[in-house]
Parts: C-alpha cells; structure tokens; sequence
C-alpha cells in the first residue's frame, strides 16, 4: 500500500535514533509548539551508551533507552504526556474520538500484523504506534500518519476495522496523547540550559566505540554479518544523536564554531553509515577505511566537548 507523504523536517525527526512513538509525536508537537527543539538537549549521549546498548547487549534501536521525551522536560514547555490503558478498541473509542477532535491527533499502540501498509502485514507481530488525525463518520475511516517502508512519514486512510484489529490483538492496547499548559518560554530555555548543564558535567566518554571499530568488525567471536548489521545500527543512533543535538546548539547556543564542528560529526557519521550499509549489501567492509574515519569522529568528538564546555562556563559566568 502506497501512502501520501506527509511534510516534515526529514533530517531532524527520522528514525535514525528517534523510535516511532517519539517521531510521529515530535513531528505533531513541532507544528504545534516552537519550543520543541529545547527537548534536544538530551542528545547529548555517549557513545559508550551506544556500544553498551546496542552492540553488547544487541538491543533493537527502539528500545534505546536514553532519557529523551522525559516527563519533565516535556512539561518545562507546557507539553503534558498522556497514556491509557485499554482492554478493548470499542473501549478506547471515546477518548479517541475526543483527543483527536481536540488536539488534532493521538497515537494508537497496536500490532503490525494487522495494518497493510507496514512490511510484517500477516507475516510477524510486533508492538507499533500509528498517529490518527481524523474520523470521517460517514465513511467510518481513520486517517492516519505512519512510515512507509523507506521509514518516511505517509498519511493512509483505513476502515475503522482495521484500526481496530490492531489495537485488539496487540501486545499493548494503549492511547497516548499530549495536552498543552501555560508555560514562560524565557524561564523554560534557562531551564533547559540548566539541566544541559548538568548533563556535560556528568558526561563521560571513552570512545571505545571509535577507536575499536576495526577490532569489532574483525572479531573472530561474532560473525561478520552480524557485526556489521549490529555497527549499523550503533552509528544510525550516533548519528541521529548528533543531528538532534546539533538542532539545539543552533537554536540555543549562538557559537558557529561549536556549530561546525557537530556539523561535521553528522556528515562523517553519515559515511560510516555509507560504509556498514553497503557492507551489508555486499557481506564485507574494509576495517582500515572504517578505523581511519572513525579516528576523525573520535577527534571531533573530543573537539566538541571541549567546546562546549568553554561555552557552557562562559555563559555561567555571566
């Protein structure tokens, strides 16, 4: 099933680290609250919780646990995060009807197995969200934002039946939804600034995942496949990572150099992930090429922390 693509920033909310729930809420918060970027703080992630997470315990990229949507950075901005439990859709079907009616949206926690345009459609289950936008009662159809097979965000339009069928037989039969509050944009950014803080002073970092990237393709105790598909998905977080964290220095930080420099962290991760990707395809990469570019991210990463420091403490000083 082929669905409208829908319009948002594809670089900065993609599924690179973000997993669907936060990217489909992301996307309809930003329409909504221009504050949304100061969430992106937390992005400030080591890449020793990246190695820790996803290659030796072998954690699926969703299920990458960094502190991101938290309750009370969402609520620093005047966002509330909402979530209900359901037995049943018919259950669900009023709260539905009233957030969508209100806020514009709510997303629906169901089953892939259920929904034609997801690739397992009655092949695999899997716990997945969708973000309903509106209900035509004469058609009694949902229409609906979710990636498409390329993970790009498409509008769809289901009967009410199969909205339900996946809601019914999911692992998680629950609505989520966010309510907005008053808030003081000026004392929230200070805040956040704040918190970020806290974050650089805590911040710890060996870079054993750049500088053992070659050992770990190498590695005679995993398979090469295997090891390739798991730095995949490391370097897609890492990446995803730095473009989020990169949207808050821009919009926050006022220092082009510091800026610079995550900016060329994104682009050389991005060829990282060139690398792992066509190493997938072909069943090899070449450990040398990947140890060289990843010596240049450990680098800048080191740059970037210095950095940010030096600004962090000027502005304190102030």
């Amino acid at each position: 099933m082929k669905g409208l693509a829908y319009p948002y920033d594809r670089g900065l909310y993609s599924r690179l680290f973000l997993n669907c729930y936060q990217r489909q809420s992301l996307v309809m918060l930003a329409e909504r609250e221009p504050q949304v970027h100061q969430l992106f703080h937390r992005c400030l992630i080591s890449t020793d919780d990246i190695l820790q997470q996803i290659i030796r315990e072998q954690r699926p990229k969703y299920s990458f646990e960094s502190g991101f949507f938290d309750r009370d950075d969402l609520e620093r901005i005047g966002i509330v995060r909402e979530e209900v439990e359901f037995e049943t859709y018919a259950d669900a079907r009023s709260l539905l009807l009233d957030v969508v009616s209100q806020e514009g949206y709510a997303i629906l926690v169901g089953d892939v197995f259920y929904w034609p345009h997801c690739p397992e459609y009655t092949t695999k289950h899997l716990v997945h969200t969708i973000l309903l936008k509106g209900y035509d009662p004469k058609t009694a159809e949902w229409s609906l934002l979710d990636d498409n097979p390329a993970s790009l965000l498409c509008a769809y339009t289901y009967p009410e039946e199969l909205i339900a069928a996946g809601f019914d037989n999911g692992e998680l039969r629950r609505v989520r939804y966010f309510t907005t509050k008053p808030f003081d944009a000026q004392e929230a950014g200070v805040e956040t600034r704040h918190a970020f803080s806290r974050l650089l002073e805590r911040y710890q970092d060996s870079y054993t995942l750049l500088s053992d990237v070659g050992e770990l393709i190498s590695c005679p105790w995993i398979a090469p496949e295997r090891a390739v598909a798991a730095l995949h998905d490391a370097f897609s977080v890492y990446q995803g990572t730095r473009a989020g964290l990169g949207e808050y220095i821009r919009r926050t930080c006022v220092a082009p150099d510091v800026e610079a420099v995550v900016d060329r962290i994104v682009r050389q991760a991005e060829g990282v992930m060139n690398q792992l990707l066509l190493g997938k395809v072909t069943g090899s990469v070449d450990p040398g090429r990947l140890t060289d570019a990843c010596r240049g991210l450990k680098a800048d990463e080191q740059e970037l922390l210095v950095r940010l420091k030096a600004v962090d403490e000027a502005r304190e000083s102030k």
